[in-house]
């Protein structure tokens, strides 16, 4: 009994292998099939891109600008570098009539050129902003060859968008808008315009990156694609496999000044909201905060206890403003606003500038290690409050090889030597308002505020959450605070403020 056990045991170990052996032989086989790309599928895909393609072509046009020509006063014939010098410099009598008779010519109009694309078949088109940008007259030419002048323009120069309108347009058909929020990295799409004004060209490439922000325009949320474009493509759709318009080319980023791989696309999303705006005010009414803001780092949320490096960090409260009157205050991280989450400065640009003028909304945030909700009510965001540029601009570079000093010179923990800010001294600096705080006038190069970037000139308004109005109340902070652990300052310049992490390596 216990031999036929173990035989049974053994017999039915065999069929158990050879029963894997036998479902592996049919998988395997099938997984090859499946992951080997044939011809069929690669005409599959090119007869998704040529179908998207015959769909789009109508709908795009190629723009014409010129700009207005510039007088100038004709050469003097006794300037060496007049053509006419040499003809004349025998006849004293026609130098005297030209000199007398001084004309005019003028330098030839510049010209530019770029895309566009049709949204309402009565006549509107979309594109960049910057491709109309100080045009004296703006022409479209469809596909068919048509010729049309712009007889409107509504820009949005805050995201580089405009909105043309011709008249009389006939035969015109319209793109559809896709949701660009659901377009992922690796999706495929298809760029279309007129680059280097050779005709209208179709590149192709994917999605390679979202949400980029490469300070060409003071709100972004780029899509970035390996999809060539080039001169000339500005203002034209980036389409996704739907044959939607998911962004409008905008820019690229090359050494050559064609394309290297790297452009970026405005997320339709945004153009969408933009567009309409245009379309019913004649501009863009956006909310706004009244705050100045900066990204958190892994230093910055460590100081604030956060568990992750997200939110926007307030570093300023403009005076009269709902952010002031909802008592939002320095070193305030926003987590959320109208239940959207905050995952940095530039999410929460664009979220703040859609909310709806005059509605309140609730603000999560971190104060003092203290999560709360704080309700705040958006007003519209005043004429030229963005001119000024509204982000922080207080890098001032790694301080090495500046402010050098004797090595007898006495300098705080930080490595600074600073002094109390009078009002002489901040209008000196520039400041509109004199801040409270002390002014660094010295930098050790050696010492851990140089390494942290902070310069001459800037004004310590607080050490973690301490507020400092002198120097005594500066050496009571340094000394509770601990720099292996690292000191959260909050630095201010003429500019604005921003809040940075000096720290010893420990040694």
């Amino acid at each position: 009994m216990r031999r036929f056990s173990q035989n049974a045991g053994w017999i039915l170990g065999i069929i158990g292998v050879i029963c894997l052996a036998i479902n592996l032989l049919d998988v395997l086989p099938r997984r090859a099939v499946t992951a080997a790309p044939t011809a069929a599928d690669a005409r599959q895909l090119s007869a998704i891109f040529r179908e998207i393609s015959h769909q789009a072509l109508p709908s795009i046009v190629a723009i014409e600008t010129k700009g207005k020509a510039a007088a100038m006063s004709g050469l003097d014939p006794d300037d060496e570098d007049n053509p006419l010098n040499d003809l004349f410099r025998q006849h004293p009598q026609f130098r005297e009539f030209f000199r007398d008779r001084p004309r005019q010519r003028e330098t030839p109009r510049s010209r530019g050129m770029g895309s566009g694309f049709v949204i309402d078949e009565a006549g509107v088109i979309l594109t960049n902003s910057h491709v109309v940008r100080g045009a004296d007259e703006v022409k479209v030419r469809t596909s068919d060859g048509r010729d049309y002048v712009v007889s409107e323009i509504k820009t949005d120069e805050t995201a580089d968008i405009a909105v043309l309108r011709i008249k009389d347009a006939k035969g015109l058909k319209a793109l559809r808008f896709g949701d660009s929020d659901t377009a992922e990295v690796g999706d495929w799409v298809l760029a279309v315009g007129n680059p280097y004004d050779v005709g209208m060209t179709v590149t192709a490439g994917i999605i390679s990156a979202k949400s980029r922000g490469p300070n060409i325009a003071r709100r972004e949320d780029f899509l970035q694609t390996d999809a060539a474009i080039n001169p000339g493509n500005s203002g034209g759709p980036l389409l996704n496999l739907n044959g939607e318009v998911i962004g409008i080319n905008t820019a690229i980023s090359s050494r050559s000044g064609g394309s290297e791989g790297i452009g970026f696309a405005i997320p339709v999303n945004m153009v969408k909201w933009i567009s309409q705006q245009l379309l019913t005010h004649g501009k863009v009414r956006r909310a706004y905060l009244g705050i100045q803001i900066q990204p958190l780092t892994s230093a910055l949320a460590k100081t604030f206890k956060l568990q992750e490096v997200e939110g926007a960090l307030i570093t300023r409260v403009s005076k009269d403003s709902p952010a002031a009157d909802a008592k939002l205050q320095e070193d305030d991280v926003i987590l959320e606003l109208d239940g959207k989450k905050v995952s940095n400065t530039q999410t929460l640009q664009l979220v703040v500038e859609r909310l709806e003028v005059g509605k309140t909304y609730k603000a999560l945030i971190v104060r003092d290690g203290e999560t709360m909700g704080i309700p705040v009510t958006v007003r519209e965001m005043p004429e030229g409050f963005l001119a000024g540029g509204n982000r922080p601009s207080l890098n001032g570079g790694r301080g090495r090889g500046q402010n050098q000093t004797p090595k007898e010179e006495s300098f705080n923990p930080l490595g600074l030597q600073v002094k109390e800010l009078t009002a002489e001294i901040a209008k000196e600096l520039g400041y509109e308002e004199t801040p409270t705080g002390v002014v660094v006038t010295r930098i050790d190069p050696n010492g851990v505020a140089s390494e942290a970037g902070i310069t001459v000139g800037q004004v310590i308004e607080k050490v973690g959450n301490k507020k400092i109005a002198s120097l005594k109340e500066l050496d009571e902070a340094l000394k509770s605070a601990s720099l292996k652990d690292g000191v959260r300052l909050l630095v201010s310049s003429p500019t604005g403020k921003q809040s940075v992490v000096v720290q010893s390596d420990g040694k």
